[in-house]
Protein backbone atom coordinates (compact mmCIF):
# COMPACT_ATOMS: atom_id res chain seq x y z
CA UNK A 1 0.00 0.00 0.00
CA UNK A 2 1.64 3.48 -1.02
CA UNK A 3 0.20 6.76 -0.28
CA UNK A 4 0.95 10.20 -2.22
CA UNK A 5 2.29 13.15 -0.31
CA UNK A 6 3.01 16.93 -1.71
CA UNK A 7 4.97 17.27 -4.75
CA UNK A 8 3.53 13.67 -6.10
CA UNK A 9 6.16 11.49 -3.95
CA UNK A 10 4.87 7.94 -3.50
CA UNK A 11 6.33 6.56 0.21
CA UNK A 12 4.65 3.11 1.44
CA UNK A 13 2.07 3.34 4.37
CA UNK A 14 2.57 1.62 7.56
CA UNK A 15 0.51 -1.84 7.03
CA UNK A 16 -1.59 -3.01 10.22
CA UNK A 17 0.90 -5.04 11.33
CA UNK A 18 3.03 -2.27 12.10
CA UNK A 19 0.49 -1.32 14.68
CA UNK A 20 1.14 -4.89 17.02
CA UNK A 21 1.79 -3.53 19.65
CA UNK A 22 -1.57 -1.35 20.47
CA UNK A 23 -2.80 -4.67 19.92
CA UNK A 24 -0.91 -6.16 22.58
CA UNK A 25 -1.44 -3.22 24.51
CA UNK A 26 -5.26 -3.39 24.64
CA UNK A 27 -5.54 -6.99 25.37
CA UNK A 28 -2.83 -6.58 28.18
CA UNK A 29 -5.35 -3.19 29.43
CA UNK A 30 -8.12 -5.79 28.90
CA UNK A 31 -6.85 -8.97 30.99
CA UNK A 32 -5.68 -6.78 33.46
CA UNK A 33 -9.17 -5.26 34.20
CA UNK A 34 -10.44 -8.66 34.07
CA UNK A 35 -8.34 -9.62 36.71
CA UNK A 36 -9.03 -6.50 38.78
CA UNK A 37 -13.00 -7.02 38.23
CA UNK A 38 -12.62 -11.02 39.09
CA UNK A 39 -10.41 -10.40 41.93
CA UNK A 40 -13.41 -8.73 43.93
CA UNK A 41 -16.27 -8.97 42.22
CA UNK A 42 -18.80 -7.58 45.06
CA UNK A 43 -17.10 -4.38 44.42
CA UNK A 44 -19.30 -1.64 44.02
CA UNK A 45 -20.81 -1.37 40.09
CA UNK A 46 -19.22 2.72 39.91
CA UNK A 47 -15.76 0.82 39.89
CA UNK A 48 -16.44 -1.33 37.78
CA UNK A 49 -18.30 0.70 34.73
CA UNK A 50 -15.42 3.33 35.26
CA UNK A 51 -12.75 0.46 34.67
CA UNK A 52 -14.93 -0.94 31.90
CA UNK A 53 -15.70 2.24 30.24
CA UNK A 54 -12.13 3.15 30.41
CA UNK A 55 -10.87 -0.28 28.34
CA UNK A 56 -14.37 0.50 25.72
CA UNK A 57 -12.80 3.93 25.12
CA UNK A 58 -9.46 2.59 24.79
CA UNK A 59 -10.55 -0.34 22.55
CA UNK A 60 -12.73 1.64 20.61
CA UNK A 61 -9.75 3.99 19.59
CA UNK A 62 -7.49 1.02 18.44
CA UNK A 63 -10.31 -0.97 16.78
CA UNK A 64 -10.54 2.74 14.74
CA UNK A 65 -7.35 3.17 14.48
CA UNK A 66 -6.45 -0.12 13.13
CA UNK A 67 -9.32 -0.25 11.03
CA UNK A 68 -8.13 2.77 8.90
CA UNK A 69 -5.01 2.11 8.53
CA UNK A 70 -5.50 -1.33 7.07
CA UNK A 71 -5.56 -1.81 3.32
CA UNK A 72 -9.07 -3.80 3.36
CA UNK A 73 -10.82 -1.36 5.03
CA UNK A 74 -14.10 -3.07 6.22
CA UNK A 75 -16.80 -1.34 7.88
CA UNK A 76 -17.19 -3.82 10.83
CA UNK A 77 -13.82 -2.34 12.45
CA UNK A 78 -14.82 0.86 12.30
CA UNK A 79 -18.72 -0.06 13.18
CA UNK A 80 -17.14 -1.55 16.14
CA UNK A 81 -14.88 1.05 17.83
CA UNK A 82 -17.68 3.29 16.99
CA UNK A 83 -19.94 0.93 19.33
CA UNK A 84 -17.35 0.67 22.18
CA UNK A 85 -16.56 4.33 22.04
CA UNK A 86 -20.80 4.62 22.78
CA UNK A 87 -20.46 1.99 25.12
CA UNK A 88 -17.51 3.32 27.21
CA UNK A 89 -19.28 6.57 27.58
CA UNK A 90 -22.29 4.98 28.48
CA UNK A 91 -21.43 2.76 30.53
CA UNK A 92 -19.09 5.64 32.33
CA UNK A 93 -21.44 8.50 32.32
CA UNK A 94 -24.27 6.06 34.29
CA UNK A 95 -22.66 4.22 36.39
CA UNK A 96 -24.82 4.39 39.35
CA UNK A 97 -28.00 4.37 37.36
CA UNK A 98 -28.74 0.75 37.15
CA UNK A 99 -27.78 -2.76 36.31
CA UNK A 100 -29.84 -2.92 33.34
CA UNK A 101 -28.71 -0.33 31.64
CA UNK A 102 -24.64 -1.27 32.15
CA UNK A 103 -25.63 -5.12 31.33
CA UNK A 104 -27.15 -3.68 28.42
CA UNK A 105 -24.42 -1.73 27.13
CA UNK A 106 -21.57 -4.35 27.51
CA UNK A 107 -23.76 -7.32 26.53
CA UNK A 108 -24.63 -5.59 23.32
CA UNK A 109 -20.92 -4.35 22.46
CA UNK A 110 -20.42 -7.98 23.40
CA UNK A 111 -22.61 -9.77 21.24
CA UNK A 112 -22.13 -7.18 18.04
CA UNK A 113 -17.92 -8.01 18.61
CA UNK A 114 -18.27 -11.78 18.91
CA UNK A 115 -20.33 -11.67 15.68
CA UNK A 116 -18.12 -9.75 14.02
CA UNK A 117 -14.99 -11.75 15.14
CA UNK A 118 -17.14 -15.00 14.20
CA UNK A 119 -17.69 -13.62 10.68
CA UNK A 120 -13.89 -12.81 10.48
CA UNK A 121 -13.29 -16.63 11.40
CA UNK A 122 -15.11 -17.65 8.48
CA UNK A 123 -13.36 -15.56 5.51
CA UNK A 124 -10.44 -14.27 7.11
CA UNK A 125 -6.28 -14.94 8.42
CA UNK A 126 -6.02 -15.90 12.20
CA UNK A 127 -9.23 -18.22 12.09
CA UNK A 128 -8.72 -19.96 15.34
CA UNK A 129 -8.10 -16.16 17.45
CA UNK A 130 -11.24 -14.97 15.86
CA UNK A 131 -13.25 -18.29 16.37
CA UNK A 132 -12.32 -18.08 20.18
CA UNK A 133 -12.92 -14.60 21.04
CA UNK A 134 -15.82 -14.36 19.16
CA UNK A 135 -17.04 -18.04 21.14
CA UNK A 136 -16.69 -16.10 23.89
CA UNK A 137 -18.20 -12.79 23.51
CA UNK A 138 -20.97 -14.26 21.87
CA UNK A 139 -21.84 -16.26 25.01
CA UNK A 140 -21.35 -13.77 27.62
CA UNK A 141 -23.17 -11.20 25.47
CA UNK A 142 -25.91 -13.55 25.45
CA UNK A 143 -26.28 -14.17 28.73
CA UNK A 144 -25.96 -10.80 30.15
CA UNK A 145 -28.60 -9.65 27.52
CA UNK A 146 -30.54 -12.74 28.21
CA UNK A 147 -31.47 -11.70 31.51
CA UNK A 148 -30.04 -7.79 32.05
CA UNK A 149 -31.47 -7.83 35.57
CA UNK A 150 -28.27 -9.91 36.89
CA UNK A 151 -26.75 -9.35 39.83
CA UNK A 152 -23.55 -6.89 40.31
CA UNK A 153 -21.87 -9.84 41.26
CA UNK A 154 -22.60 -11.87 38.38
CA UNK A 155 -22.25 -8.84 36.04
CA UNK A 156 -18.64 -8.69 37.73
CA UNK A 157 -17.97 -12.21 36.62
CA UNK A 158 -19.39 -12.17 33.10
CA UNK A 159 -17.10 -9.11 32.07
CA UNK A 160 -14.61 -10.33 34.31
CA UNK A 161 -14.12 -13.58 32.17
CA UNK A 162 -15.07 -12.10 28.84
CA UNK A 163 -12.46 -9.43 29.23
CA UNK A 164 -9.78 -11.73 30.80
CA UNK A 165 -10.13 -14.41 27.93
CA UNK A 166 -10.86 -11.45 25.24
CA UNK A 167 -7.61 -10.14 26.54
CA UNK A 168 -5.44 -13.44 26.51
CA UNK A 169 -6.32 -13.81 22.74
CA UNK A 170 -5.68 -9.83 21.75
CA UNK A 171 -2.33 -10.42 22.93
CA UNK A 172 -1.83 -13.32 20.74
CA UNK A 173 -2.96 -11.85 18.23
CA UNK A 174 -0.91 -8.68 18.92
CA UNK A 175 2.25 -11.17 18.51
CA UNK A 176 1.01 -12.90 15.67
CA UNK A 177 0.64 -9.31 13.77
CA UNK A 178 4.75 -8.86 14.84
CA UNK A 179 5.39 -12.25 13.44
CA UNK A 180 3.51 -10.97 10.13
CA UNK A 181 5.03 -7.94 10.03
CA UNK A 182 8.62 -9.48 10.67
CA UNK A 183 7.98 -11.59 7.69
CA UNK A 184 7.09 -8.85 4.97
Amino acid sequence: MRETLGGGAIRPAQSPEQFWYLVVLTGLISFGIGVVVLTDPSRSLKVLCVLVGIYLLVAGAVMIAKTVSAEDRGAGGILIGILALIAGVVVIRHPGQSVVAVSLALGIYFLVVGALDLAHAIIGPQRLLYLLRGVVLVAAGTIIVASPEISVKTLAILTGLALCVGGALQIAEGFVMRAEARGT
